[in-house]
């Protein structure tokens, strides 16, 4: 009978013999000795420490109750002993036993080739290695993989295929037997690379599993992510809807790629220890690999450290002699008494703050590149789509190249430097020279300097405002009401709603359509006044933007737009006005002016709401700045917009502007109200009064004798309409 204890090793309740316990023990107490003048001694016997109870650990699961003599030397063996990797005995051996380690490694090799090749055998599930029912881990040793392989496969299934995964783990679940599995045929494992990652090491890890370059599955899972951007990009501006950047994630090729990575990222743990980055190479777990991975691990950390710290030292002290010398500058009679203290204070405070003012400034100097590099992506979508628009607002052969030269180097060179960090980056590419930073960067400092002079070429043309007014030749309606539409929309214009990829507000976009040649505005508004006389005026004022004030007022007086008298009562307004290529837009505008006399009528048709501008106010006349005399102030605010109703008659008074003529029903009808309500009052009254009056004889009644020697002497009248008889004896 053999003595059983619990102890707590790496984090785990291990029951083991004391027997085996002191194996153990002495095990653990050698290698400290044999790894004592190695660096990073602590973090090799930890490593080695959590190893064998990982050992122990899947010992454990395969049924056994407790760990004994037999399964500790069986770790140890396959670990190694430190004796077994002494230099001097390995030299030894070499020479005495070479043929016979030659004869052992190809007899070694020909059984791992033998039990690579030996017959799978029937399918089971996993009873040991499991999650759900070991019906992964079944699969996995059937094939001889990872597990991990399978479980993601089975998800990505379970969501590219609604659900068909998870019925088919199901169906294996019921179908097959279980058993408990030997896992020992399998050489490598699935990790997650943490010294090799751009993201979360899944590509790295992967490359290290199938043994392939690290950018070969970096670009499998990159590329077809960037082609579904650009793809969505141009679908967005040249298609008939606006779904960037959902479409990107639900409905893309590259989306999948994209959830295969989340899910990896998910089901794959990361190789943190030594020996789960030598199963993550297929590399044998042995005490002279831990300790080659661990000095590994501990070297490139150190070269890090190191120069890391030379870059905070530097600048630190950088910082810290400038705030040495601004000191002494202020203070030198000071500095020459205390000169030895304020230096060192001086060296500690330049240090302190230092990494803190870098530290801050990288953080800020990421956020603000973050957010100029999507608007810079965002400007340069924008000025692709409005592409088909230049011909209206660029004139001549250098405004057309300033234009494109500055989509191209001042919007496009951010986002192609962009795309080639990142390609650098999958790819693994490294280099000490910054030439491709020193190119970017001029190609954007010359858009930058194509975008002001782009800037101010435009701006010259639109120095000075300025337009003409045009009489309307009218004919004064007979039943004294005018009403005010649109005409039925042209045909030949299109893309009214949707066009290139944006949706189009009608009540907001400056146009509302484009033919080939051509540009529909629809910068209209129109203003009611009260007429200077008891007839109906309408003119127009056209009004346009130009270097000069000449050349505005000929670019207004090109404008065609015409109202037409129909039907005696109706005036019909086009839905906007005309600006071809050759004459470019200049925010053109016009403003139609309807006088209305007082007490006639006037209707505005729903159909004026189509107008970008709309505003009807009631004014006087004006007198401009230049000394021309206007029915409407055209230099005052566009924006203001007066509360109308469409099909509604308004009517002009003297002093009050427009009033409806329902607010003239409604008095009408209150008026009416209240006359109906005193009337009710007035019967009320009258018909108490008659009450009252018949009451009255019969308090006042006197007998038949005094009635007959009395005469009335006179009749007053009584309150409340009553009449007083008085006698007189």
């Amino acid at each position: 009978m053999r003595k059983i204890i619990n102890i707590n090793f790496q984090g785990r309740v291990i029951p083991i013999e004391e027997s085996a316990y002191d194996i153990l023990k002495q095990y653990i107490e050698s290698l400290r000795v044999f790894f004592a003048k190695e660096e990073g001694c602590d973090e090799i016997i930890n490593d080695i420490e959590g190893r064998i109870a990982e050992l122990f650990n899947e010992s454990l699961k395969k049924g056994a109750q407790c760990i004994t003599d037999e399964e500790v030397n069986l770790v140890i063996s396959s670990i190694g002993r430190p004796e077994d990797f002494d230099d001097d005995e390995t030299k030894v051996k070499e020479q005495l036993q070479g043929e016979e380690a030659k004869a052992g490694s190809s007899a070694g090799a020909a059984g791992a080739q033998a039990k690579a090749s030996e017959p799978r055998g029937r399918l089971y599930r996993d009873g040991e290695d499991k999650i759900l029912g070991g019906v992964c881990a079944g699969v996995a040793s059937y094939f001889r993989i990872d597990p991990a392989i399978v479980r993601m496969l089975f998800a990505v299934v379970t969501i590219g295929g609604f659900g068909s995964g998870f019925l088919l783990y199901i169906l294996l679940w019921i179908v097959l037997p279980v058993k408990k599995l030997d896992r020992a045929a399998i050489s490598k494992r699935l990790y997650r690379n943490p010294e090799d990652k751009v993201i979360a090491g899944v590509a790295s890890g992967v490359a290290a599993y199938f043994d392939v370059a690290v950018w070969i599955p970096r670009m499998v899972f990159a590329f077809p992510l960037v082609i579904a951007v650009l793809t969505s990009i141009w679908r967005n501006i040249f298609g008939d809807y606006f779904s960037f950047p959902t479409s990107i994630v639900f409905s893309s090729f590259g989306s999948t790629f994209f959830l295969i990575y989340a899910i990896l990222w998910m089901v794959i743990p990361e190789a943190t220890s030594a020996s789960e980055k030598l199963e993550m190479r297929g590399e044998k777990v042995d005490l002279n690999s831990i300790k080659n991975t661990i000095q590994e691990d501990l070297g490139n950390f150190k070269q890090k450290a190191e120069k890391w710290g030379e870059d905070f030292k530097s600048k630190a002290q950088q910082w810290g002699d400038d705030v040495n010398q601004a000191f002494q500058t202020q203070g030198k009679q000071f500095g020459k008494e205390a000169s030895g203290v304020g230096v060192r204070a001086g060296n500690r405070l330049g240090n302190a703050i230092g990494i803190a003012f870098k530290a801050f400034f990288l953080i800020i100097a990421g956020i603000i590149a973050f957010t100029l590099l999507l608007g810079l992506i965002a400007m340069a979508v924008g000025g692709v789509s409005l592409a088909p628009l230049k011909t209206y607002f660029l004139d001549g052969f250098w405004q057309n190249t300033l234009a494109l030269a500055t989509v191209i180097l001042f919007l496009g060179t951010p986002v192609l430097a962009l795309l080639t960090w990142l390609i650098r980056r999958i790819v693994g590419a490294r280099s000490k020279n910054h030439y491709l930073g020193y190119i970017f960067g001029g190609l954007w400092v010359i858009g930058l300097i194509c975008a002001i002079c782009l800037g101010t070429a435009i701006t010259k043309s639109y120095r000075s405002f300025d337009g003409g007014e045009n009489e309307v030749t009218f004919t004064q309606p007979a039943k004294g009401k005018l009403l005010v539409k649109l005409e039925d929309e042209n045909a030949n214009y299109y893309g009214e709603d949707i066009w290139f990829g944006f949706h189009w507000d009608t009540h907001e976009a400056p146009f509302v359509g484009l033919s080939e040649d051509s540009l529909l505005m629809r910068t209209v508004q129109v203003r009611i006044v009260k007429s200077r006389d008891s007839l109906f005026h309408t003119r127009t004022v056209k009004l346009s933007f130009g270097s000069t004030a000449s050349e505005a007022r000929k670019r207004a007086e090109e404008l065609m737009f015409t109202p037409k008298q129909v039907q005696d009562s109706v005036l019909v307004l086009p839905r906007g006005f005309v600006i071809t290529s050759q004459q470019k837009f200049h925010a053109q505008q016009v403003i139609v002016v309807v006088e209305v006399p007082v007490g006639k009528k006037i209707e505005l048709d729903e159909s004026i709401n189509d107008y970008n501008s709309m505003s009807v106010n009631v004014s006087k006349r004006y007198k401009s700045k230049r000394g021309r005399h206007w029915s409407v102030d055209w230099e005052d605010n566009w924006d203001y917009d007066f509360n109308w109703q469409e099909n509604v008659e308004y009517v002009m008074t003297e002093n009050d502007g427009l009033k409806s003529t329902r607010e003239k029903k409604h008095d009408k009808e209150d008026t009416r109200q209240q006359l109906e309500e005193l009337e009710k009052e007035r019967l009320k009254l009258e018909k108490k009064r008659e009450e009252l009056e018949r009451k009255l004889p019969k308090d006042t009644t006197v007998s038949q004798e005094q009635a007959s020697v009395s005469e009335p002497e006179s009749l007053s009248p009584a309150p409340s309409g009553m009449l007083l008889l008085k006698f007189i004896p």
